[in-house]
């Protein structure tokens, strides 16, 4: 698919990817149209592509805010002082997610709040919709095996929901919150 066909098709989804991925870092409008501009105009270009000039544009926006802040700074916003307040179950549903496997991570965070497809997944990573779709259980069965076992208080069974409700950010890829 040429870059224009791309970006009529998947703007909002690079939006909303950018923006959860920088964690506010930099624009997350100014993310997708440069992740656009990475593609060369004169040929055709999968979602993997895509995904791939994703992943520079936000390495991008961390390696320049690196640069901007010393060391001494990044340890006082990084400081914790005081005790914790209560416990707040998105924290643990997050931690238990970050606790998993990165191809296990990178799956349940394409599909729930990428909100791509199992073919568009697929495409992502490069293997098959069937292949997508075991892995994809197996994830999910992983996720909340760690949630479970780490906090039997927060068990759950209904991953899809618990997942996209816990997406940071307010862009969505379908009926968005933040203004597109």
């Amino acid at each position: 698919m040429n870059v224009e066909a791309l970006t009529a098709k998947y703007h909002d989804l690079v939006v909303t990817a950018c923006e959860w991925r920088a964690m506010g870092l930099a624009d997350p409008h100014q993310m997708a149209a440069d992740a656009f501009a990475m593609l060369d105009q004169h040929r055709d270009h999968t979602l993997r592509d895509l995904y791939r000039a994703i992943d520079k544009v936000v390495l991008k926006a961390y390696q320049e805010y690196s640069d901007k802040i010393g060391i001494m700074e990044r340890l006082r916003v990084g400081a914790s002082f005081g005790s914790r307040g209560p416990r707040n179950p998105a924290d643990e549903f997050l931690k238990a997610l970050s606790n998993l496997r990165g191809k296990d991570r990178q799956l349940l965070q394409l599909r729930f709040w990428d909100d791509l497809d199992e073919a568009e997944a697929a495409e992502v990573l490069g293997t098959s919709i069937e292949a997508t779709r075991e892995h994809l259980a197996k994830a999910g069965m992983r996720y909340l095996s760690k949630l479970t076992r780490s906090h039997p208080d927060l068990a759950i069974s209904d991953i899809i929901d618990t997942l996209s409700s816990i997406k940071p950010g307010v862009y969505r890829r379908y009926g968005a919150t933040g203004s597109l």
